[in-house]
């Protein structure tokens, strides 16, 4: 997925065409543009590299974090939001797709601020603008996504008795806010993609990734228990008692932080498992609520005299579990970018470069700027280079190649260079 924001992001800082987005040069409007035009200005500021691609993810992520320990500072105490933060930050999961140029971490960036200020809100209702605002950011970033604010918020006032809230003045200018702020592009986008649209954006990402398990991304109704399980490392250990112990003190003292993180936790948690459509990077949006009754329950038996002790037992955690689970390696492409020089030099620039055996298009496009299409059986091979005749070149593992060649006796393949186990060759039927 990254390859691909990465790729439409730089077509858009080659064209200087802000409005009509590509990929693979066919109109794209599967995300809302804001996440792209930030990776575009990163690519004008540091050039079309994996650093720039990555770092408006990054400094979401390190947001994510302020926010955190904000949130929880206002709602049990700057020692519990401090904790808070720092699980969050030392969480493998949250590390790792931090780390990646997706639009999963900014949504859950603009999430958390909106749902901050929703909650500062209560007391300066202002701010309830501002919660708006940051609805409106978090929509431009992943579309229907971003109705996990408003489900929060409202499940929190009903239960809370705050409804009141959901009548004010502040809030709904700020939902106007967030409407000038949306309507714009995706009007534009009715208007001049109009198929594309509708059915990208509309029915396939509101329709049926709730009721479809598209792309074969199924799993069962634990899905995301298991998920949870495996990639909240190291503080599920913590987590699958705080989460629990939440909901009994959201009901049983009555308190409206806790009820609030809780709702916050739950409401997601329950949404995504309902959903047909399961990815495991679906759960981020409840990372910092848990995350923060971790800090509430550690702040219970670690006491802020011990200051530097705690922190020194943070590190050593992450040092130790950021090792063991490579959370800094994203070299997922590793063939591709390696051949990326070879490519550029040995095939024409407007030619086709096939991939046998190996899906990997959106990368091979980012790093060769060639079309890309796929091969998966010697039938297709072999109709391939019919097909294109002296102009076919196949990135193919060795294995493969020798598979080729004895079901293709007569043709001809010639070797244009190597990385690793792959092979770029030029190939003919035409002995």
């Amino acid at each position: 997925d990254e390859a691909i924001y990465a790729e439409v992001s730089k077509q858009v800082f080659l064209s200087g065409n802000w409005l009509g987005l590509t990929w693979g040069g066919n109109p794209w409007v599967d995300k809302p543009p804001v996440a792209i035009w930030a990776t575009t200005i990163f690519y004008k500021i540091f050039g079309v590299t994996e650093f720039a691609a990555r770092l408006f993810s990054a400094l979401c992520g390190a947001g994510m974090v302020v926010v955190t320990y904000l949130l929880g500072r206002d709602l049990f105490g700057r020692w519990a939001g401090f904790l808070g933060a720092l699980a969050l930050l030392s969480s493998m999961h949250f590390i790792r797709m931090a780390r990646f140029g997706m639009t999963d971490v900014p949504l859950v960036f603009f999430m958390a601020l909106s749902l901050y200020f929703f909650w500062r809100g209560r007391e300066r209702r202002e701010l309830l603008v501002w919660s708006g605002v940051f609805f409106g950011a978090a929509f431009l970033i992943k579309s229907f996504a971003a109705l996990f604010i408003p489900a929060t918020a409202w499940v929190y006032c009903f239960l809370a008795g705050e409804t009141r809230l959901l009548k004010s003045r502040a809030y709904w200018l700020g939902i106007l806010c967030a409407a000038a702020m949306i309507l714009p592009w995706n009007i534009y986008q009715a208007t001049h993609q109009t198929e594309a649209f509708l059915g990208e954006s509309m029915n396939k990402h509101f329709f049926l990734r709730a009721t479809q398990a598209l792309e074969g991304h199924g799993g069962t109704w634990y899905f995301y228990i298991r998920t949870v399980l495996n990639k909240f490392r190291p503080w599920i250990l913590v987590g699958m008692f705080s989460a629990p112990y939440f909901i009994y003190r959201s009901f049983r003292s009555r308190d409206r932080g806790t009820l609030f993180i809780t709702v916050w936790m739950f409401t997601v948690f329950l949404i995504i498992t309902a959903m047909k459509t399961k990815l495991h990077w679906y759960l981020l949006p409840v990372y910092p609520a848990l995350a923060l009754s971790v800090g509430y329950c550690l702040a219970r038996v670690l006491p802020q005299r011990r200051f530097f002790w705690v922190i020194a037992g943070f590190l050593a955690v992450m040092a130790t579990h950021i090792f063991y689970s490579n959370a800094l390696g994203l070299d997922y492409s590793r063939p591709i970018k390696g051949a990326a020089s070879l490519v550029r030099a040995q095939t024409p620039a407007d030619g086709m470069i096939f991939l046998y055996n190996f899906h990997e298009q959106p990368a091979a496009i980012y790093y060769w700027d060639r079309k890309i299409r796929y091969l998966d059986s010697s039938v297709e091979f072999g109709s391939a280079m019919k097909e294109y005749e002296k102009g076919f070149y196949c990135f193919i593992s060795k294995n493969d190649l020798g598979a080729m060649k004895a079901a293709f006796p007569a043709a001809v393949f010639s070797v244009k260079g190597e990385f690793e186990d792959r092979l770029l060759v030029a190939g003919s039927e035409d002995s």
